[in-house]
């Protein structure tokens, strides 16, 4: 097992690896990946060596979790492998990015929205009843999740899409369209508010990193990265605010008071618990379950099926596998998120983390490739939707969930791209 020194040296040669791809392909996605690994990976570490924070614990119904620093280094490794694997596949997959002719332009997607203003307007009214009586139900309903009614609980999270839609409108109406813009931009403006809550933050991180890379467009380097520094610090801060108000006490805080706290928990590190979540992977598989050997990904096909139909539908995650949330307060759920890499170990140990990091490198240098078919805001709308999924993927847990809450979040959008496609086509035929 290599050390907390040389996993440091060698993060630092991966972080300029990535930092030579940003400069030289204009790519910023591998400088993610690492940055993730060294804040939730790293800086958790020494965070609890230095004795500024400790490991978590979970109250479970009963505790097979053994909390050390050998257990740490054995799973910092792990971590560090999938992802410098997963980012070295991804640079040299990326390294034959196709030229691809493109299928529209910025003329005609300013034509498709100036046709499309009064249906998305309805939409989102739509949006509004049917999530308000979503809610209606869940909440006179004891058992909404097992009659199936789980994807309703999430329909709220379409708000994330509706703000890209309202901000495309916004951007590309004519400046002669004034009163449009305005009402679109209120629409924007009033949604983004009603996002911006606790237990919606990470919902509020998505849509908010999707639109920086809209706003951002095809800038320089140099102005790219002004603009990910100012707009990376402020989102940072407003989600870290939102997480300290999950907490009454922390409600009446001012604003100098709250960015304070948020630095405090920064510095403990505990929000970025999944090398604490792995540690437990590491004891869970083989030793309590057999490796998953892909079970957990073919979840997320299954995740839909209502338990009236399938009464016998397996649970998910191992706590619930083993029990681990039994009795446990309100009948909740507790668990800590143990990083995409987690998952991939208790598929199928070092193997798993391996051939998943590579497969996903792989995948995701495809998804970035679909969107160089279009010429328009749409392929940076696309671009900043697979920046922003990949966060709550890497941060990992309940895959099949965070899949949900990824289409959850910007059907809007999938729906309006998907419509674009077939006018686009219509167009060129009658041509």
């Amino acid at each position: 097992m290599l050390d907390i020194d040389l996993i440091e040296i060698l993060t630092l040669l991966l972080a300029l690896l990535g930092v030579w791809q940003y400069l030289n392909r204009n790519d910023e996605f591998p400088l993610l990946l690492i940055l993730f690994f060294y804040l939730t990976g790293i800086a958790r570490y020494n965070a609890v060596m230095s004795g500024t924070s400790r490991w978590a614990y979970v109250a479970y119904a009963y505790n097979i979790f053994e909390m050390n620093e050998e257990l740490a280094i054995e799973a910092l490794n792990y971590f560090f492998l999938g992802t410098a694997v997963f980012t070295i596949t991804y640079i040299i997959a990326s390294s034959r990015r196709p030229q691809v002719a493109t299928i529209d332009t910025p003329e005609l997607l300013s034509e498709f929205l100036k046709k499309r203003q009064l249906p998305i307007i309805i939409l989102y009214v739509i949006f509004l009843i049917v999530n308000t009586l979503a809610n209606r139900v869940l909440s006179e309903s004891t058992s909404g999740f097992s009659m199936g009614l789980g994807y309703a609980f999430l329909f709220k999270l379409a708000i994330g899409g509706l703000i890209i839609l309202f901000f495309m409108l916004f951007k590309n109406l004519p400046k002669e369209k004034i009163v449009q813009k305005i009402v679109f931009l209120v629409l924007m403006v009033s949604a983004a508010v009603s996002s911006y809550s606790p237990r919606e933050r990470f919902q509020f991180l998505s849509w908010m990193v999707a639109l920086i890379f809209v706003i951002v467009g095809k800038r320089n380097i140099i102005s790219k990265s002004i603009i990910y520094a100012v707009g990376g610090t402020a989102i940072i801060i407003m989600f870290m605010i939102a997480g300290n108000m999950r907490h009454d006490f922390l409600r009446n805080l001012s604003f100098e008071q709250q960015i304070e706290y948020a630095q405090y928990r920064m510095q403990l590190a505990e929000d970025q618990n999944m090398l604490d979540g792995f540690m437990m992977v590491l004891q869970v598989y083989p030793q309590h379950l057999d490796y998953t050997c892909g079970m957990e990904h073919l979840e997320i096909l299954l995740r839909p099926i209502p338990r009236t139909l399938w009464p016998d539908k397996p649970v998910g995650g191992y706590a619930n596998k083993l029990g681990l949330n039994e009795g446990m307060y309100g009948n909740t759920t507790v668990g800590i998120s143990q990083s995409i890499y987690g998952s991939f170990y208790g598929e199928g140990g070092v193997f798993g983390v391996i051939l998943l990091s590579i497969i996903y490198g792989i995948m995701f240098n495809w998804l970035f490739n679909t969107t160089l078919k279009y010429s328009s805001d749409i392929r940076l709308i696309l671009h900043g939707i697979i920046f922003a999924s990949t966060i709550p993927i890497l941060r990992g847990g309940d895959l099949p969930g965070i899949v949900a809450f990824i289409g959850m979040s910007f059907w809007p959008v999938f729906g309006f791209v998907w419509m674009y496609r077939r006018w686009i086509k219509k167009v060129k035929e009658k041509k």
